[in-house]
């Protein structure tokens, strides 16, 4: 038993169409609107971190001059400095006069530190054997002491350090810049630290958040950054040294360790590096994607209600189509009625087109026999005026072996080069030609020329062999000749050539065709030109443009738009056309 096909009704088709149509552009706005969502997420945590960059920037800016300028306050507290030149050349105060120096002058450094957030610390190392004063006044071997005593740099920053307080090592993380202190004779007096908590001095410096990491990368490639983000630097040190190369003082979205983040950097000239924070835009995504999500569903529920709606509609509607449906199968059985629909509908209007065409079928089926006689008419009067070109050119040989006969051999040399001509124009079995067969019909062409006039045109030929077989676009050199001898050559009524060089430029092969004629002025050349560079079609009156323009249309249509004429000329000298078209050399 065979297989029944199922067959799904129109109204049917039309829901499920409908249904697939509604599904793929919510699926397609759904995409889409989630990429905007994903990338409006994207541009506000963007337009957030500049904003945020920008705190960090000011904040670096504001701990650096602080501590400069305490760093600056301290130096120029000479006592201090004399008091510890003093006691290297084994001097000291006494009594009262030192008390008063503890207090005064060493208690004004603690006094910066107490009113300053931004400081963490200010220590001098003497280099004498002095009186301590915790915490801001110590002899130098205490320097020794601390993690960055045989590595510092003078006037620069050292980071990521912890205080060494008589062997207690603190938990707080610090920054500091160090200057060495000397006299006119060059010997150290002492060191003065200023130090500031590395948090801040970078904000966020340890922030606990798995979406983002800071680090600060030092000019020399050294790398901070918290107990957190340590080992997610390391992991990627290479990716971060690049950003750090790459990028300076810049908030930008890239790739960073396979997921598209923020990159914001900020260059510091004093500090020697780069502080740089990462944040991963998956989390803000996601978040932006949760919000929306109440808005889908509402979306997707309104889908749902709005199909059911159109179904119902559909329904009904194809109800009143398919009793109109079953009054046309009557008529195509033969029964020839008229359609009961009524309305004003589009249903309705079907009924009433139907009953037009019904009306019209015999007229129609008279005047269908009546345009079949007409068209087999028409085609026997169009094969009695075909003219068989055989034919033609059995005339022509008849006329030619008359002339002969009759010894008249110019006549019949004339004759057979007309045959040639007129068997060269009408064969167009391709639109392509070899340049010999093309530089042939010009030779023919001249000789017939060359009968009518009182002086005679010679055609010089500089061909190299290799290029007499390249394929050009046929009858596109001989319209050029001919606008050479009517425009150029007539007018001067003497004995001249015309030139036809051709040689490969590049990849190009240049068909040049000159004549020594009356030439034409600059604002005909140019007025020339324009015209056979023309979108617009020329006109029929200007027969001279209208060839050039015509062989201009067919190279480009052929080679392409590169390609085409170029026309020189020099008003009472010369005038010259260069063809330029790509050599394949295939051909």
């Amino acid at each position: 038993m065979k297989n029944k096909k199922i067959r799904i009704s129109l109204c049917n088709k039309i829901i499920l169409i409908i249904v697939v149509a509604l599904f793929v552009c919510t699926c397609l706005w759904t995409s889409v609107m989630f990429f905007n969502i994903s990338n409006n997420a994207r541009e506000v945590a963007l337009t957030d971190e500049k904003n945020n960059m920008y705190n960090v920037s000011a904040q670096l800016k504001d701990v650096e001059e602080t501590c400069y300028l305490v760093r600056q306050l301290v130096l120029q507290k000479n006592r201090i400095f004399e008091y510890i030149q003093k006691v290297q050349n084994n001097q000291d105060y006494k009594g009262v006069e030192k008390l008063d120096f503890y207090k005064n002058e060493i208690g004004s450094i603690d006094a910066m530190v107490d009113i300053n957030p931004y400081i963490y610390n200010v220590k001098v190392y003497a280099n004498a054997n002095v009186t301590e004063k915790a915490p801001s006044f110590y002899k130098l071997n205490r320097l020794q002491q601390q993690e960055w005593s045989n590595s510092y740099e003078n006037n620069k920053w050292v980071f990521d350090y912890k205080e060494n307080k008589y062997g207690v090592i603190g938990k707080t993380r610090l920054a500091a810049i160090i200057k060495n202190v000397t006299d006119e004779t060059g010997r150290l007096v002492a060191v003065v630290e200023v130090s500031t908590e590395l948090k801040g001095l970078f904000l966020d410096f340890d922030k606990n958040d798995n979406n983002e990491f800071t680090c600060f990368i030092s000019n020399k490639g050294e790398v901070y950054a918290s107990d957190k983000n340590k080992k997610t630097v390391d992991e990627n040190i290479n990716e971060v040294k690049q950003i750090c190369k790459s990028d300076k003082n810049n908030t930008i979205t890239r790739k960073f360790n396979g997921e598209t983040s923020i990159v914001s950097t900020v260059y510091s000239n004093s500090l020697g590096g780069t502080y740089v924070r990462i944040v991963g835009t998956k989390k803000i995504v996601n978040s932006y994607y949760k919000s929306q999500l109440l808005y889908f569903i509402v979306v997707f529920l309104s889908m749902i209600v709005f199909i059911f709606i159109v179904a119902i509609l559909i329904k009904n509607s194809f109800s009143r189509f398919n009793n109109l449906t079953k009054e046309v199968s009557e008529i195509k059985n033969g029964n020839i009625i008229k359609l009961t629909e009524k309305g004003n509908d589009e249903i309705s209007e079907l009924g009433k087109q139907i009953n037009k065409m019904v009306y019209s079928l015999e007229k129609l089926n008279e005047e269908n026999i009546e345009r079949q006689l007409l068209a087999k008419n028409a085609e026997i009067r169009s094969l009695q005026n075909q003219i068989n070109a055989h034919f033609m050119y059995n005339v022509l040989e008849t006329i030619k072996m008359m002339a002969e006969i009759k010894e008249e051999y110019v006549i019949s040399d004339a004759i057979t080069t007309l045959g040639n001509m007129f068997r060269y124009s009408m064969k167009w079995s391709s639109g392509m030609v070899e340049l010999k067969q093309e530089i042939l019909n010009i030779q023919n062409y001249l000789s017939l020329m060359n009968l009518r006039q009182d002086y005679e045109i010679f055609l010089s030929l500089n061909v190299p062999a290799e290029l007499l077989h390249i394929k050009i676009p046929k009858m596109s050199l001989q319209p050029i000749v001919e606008n050479s001898v009517n425009h150029g050559i007539e007018e001067m009524a003497e004995d001249t050539t015309i030139y036809i060089k051709v040689f490969k430029e590049e990849n190009n092969v240049i068909i040049e065709v000159s004549d020594m004629g009356i030439g034409m002025s600059q604002e005909k050349l140019n007025e020339l030109i324009r015209s056979i560079n023309s979108k617009e079609q020329i006109s029929d009156d200007k027969e001279h443009g209208r060839a050039l323009y015509n062989v201009q249309q067919r190279i480009k249509m052929y080679f392409g738009k590169e390609y085409g004429l170029q026309i020189f000329s020099q008003e009472g000298a010369y005038t010259k056309v260069s063809i330029c078209i790509p050599f394949d050399e295939s051909m």
